[in-house]
């Protein structure tokens, strides 16, 4: 009896010692997850931190670059070749002859004018556009007025001038595409505002959609 006494403790003092050994490994394993997941809510609150850094350096880098092309203007449509290696004295000799000498007040000065950075087109091809810095930005926006109030055309090709928007401006300002054809079929007055703001003049009121979601809520109140 005694042996299998002594054999009992031997096997009692063996599973308290695994017992101990696992209590520890738990304990250890549950400490390792505490810190674990303090380190990742840690990493999650910086990750949101730099998130909301990028989004204003995004934010800011944009605006930038939206205000060095202040003064821009986008021509579209004339053939390649036509500068011949001399892009800002033909956009200053072009401008007169699109909006005819008699819509200028004086000479519009060009600072700098250039073809966008692409592979030139070919004769099949879309040519590329030029790139025109107005030395003053009233002239700029008389330039755009007077676009949309003319039929511009050079050597018998239809030309547009558009202003110089950033890529991202630019996305913003067709998700607004649709709704702005729904206004003008029912002859609702609207202007799209820098950057991509809907202003809707309706029943002597004015209305201003920061998205094209608000801009369809209004126009289905409007049909009903």
């Amino acid at each position: 009896m005694n042996k299998r006494f002594d054999l009992l403790d031997e096997k009692f003092e063996t599973l308290t010692a695994n017992q101990l050994v696992l209590t520890r490994r738990v304990d250890e394993a549950e400490a390792q997850g505490t810190d674990h997941e303090r380190r990742i809510q840690s990493l999650e609150q910086s990750l949101a931190e730099v998130r909301q850094t990028n989004m204003k350096l995004h934010s800011k880098l944009d605006d930038l670059e939206g205000r060095s092309r202040r003064n821009n203007i986008k021509i579209v449509g004339i053939p390649e070749g036509e500068e011949k290696g001399r892009p800002t004295e033909f956009v200053t000799s072009l401008i007169p002859k699109l909006l005819e000498q008699g819509n200028l007040a004086k000479q519009v000065i060009v600072d700098r004018a250039h073809r966008v950075p692409m592979p030139r087109a070919t004769s099949t091809q879309r040519p590329r556009s030029f790139i025109a810095r107005i030395h003053f930005y009233q002239e700029k926006e008389m330039l755009l007025r007077l676009s949309r109030q003319n039929q511009l055309v050079y050597n018998g090709a239809r030309i547009f001038i558009y202003p110089d928007y950033t890529a991202d401006v630019m996305t913003q300002r067709r998700g607004f595409r649709d709704v702005m054809q729904a206004l003008r079929e029912k002859e609702v007055t609207f202007i799209l505002r820098f950057p991509a703001r809907l202003q809707v003049n309706y029943e002597d009121q004015v209305k201003v959609f920061n998205s094209p979601a608000e801009a369809v809520a209004f126009i289905d109140r409007l049909q009903k």
